[in-house]
């Protein structure tokens, strides 16, 4: 039922939003001399790969620029003043962060790699167009995300799409949990107040809880609570 009614959205949603999408497309290409839709490859229900379309939203060669701005990164601050070290390197000991935790080898070797890029938040991030940050927040940039649910690839109500590299790293059963559940347009995360300032341990915790929640029922809840956050603003 759920499938179905995914499809039934996106179908109805497409057909009377594609004038607005038109129109996005053309400002964005006027704009940027370039393709107006970003995308890159995400996980989903059962750890199934899928490329994620969204308008563009940053200026040409953001992704290069992201090294000079890791000292802005919020989550480096927040993952390195909790982390604990609980034994001496090993691939049996863990660190623990909160409800989170790596495998100390894996944090060790990865650190500056993964860790220190996987979880980005900048706040006032210049690689972000005027444009772009109208288009965050209304959500007009994941409109393209309904052509993701007509092929099955997410559903209109479901979890984050993880990076590949993040994604890699909640690998033991407690975090994998979320992965049973469907990538989301929106979820209990988008409609959480404290999205602006969660550390990713509360939203691999949020996650895991709609996991376990997931019904049509809790999905309309959330359908509601996410029309709130767009008609009182409160959306980025």
């Amino acid at each position: 039922m759920k499938r179905f009614l995914n499809i039934l959205f996106a179908i109805v949603a497409i057909v009377l939003l594609s004038p607005l999408m038109i129109a996005v497309s053309l400002v964005l290409m006027i704009q940027g001399g370039e393709s107006p839709i970003y995308s890159s490859i995400r996980v989903g229900k059962n750890w199934k790969k899928f490329r994620i379309y969204k308008f563009r939203t940053m200026h040409k060669g953001a992704d290069k620029k992201l090294t000079d701005l890791q000292s802005m990164n919020s989550y480096i601050r927040v993952e390195g003043d909790e982390i604990e070290i609980t034994r001496t390197f090993s691939s049996d000991a863990y660190l623990y962060a909160d409800n989170y935790k790596v495998r100390e080898d894996i944090y060790l070797s990865e650190r500056h790699k993964c860790f220190e890029g996987c979880f980005i938040k900048i706040e006032n991030d210049p690689r972000i167009t005027k444009l772009g940050r109208f288009l965050r927040k209304s959500s007009l940039d994941e409109l393209p995300q309904l052509f993701n649910i007509l092929k099955g690839d997410m559903a209109l109500v479901g979890n984050r799409p993880l990076s590949i590299e993040e994604a890699e790293l909640l690998t033991n059963n407690t975090d994998g949990l979320r992965f049973k559940a469907s990538a989301g347009l929106t979820g209990l995360w988008q409609t959480d107040d404290r999205k602006d300032d969660m550390p990713p341990s509360e939203r691999i915790r949020l996650d895991n809880l709609y996991a376990e929640k997931e019904s049509l029922s809790f999905d309309f809840k959330l359908i509601l609570a996410s029309f709130k956050k767009i008609i009182t603003g409160n959306n980025e």
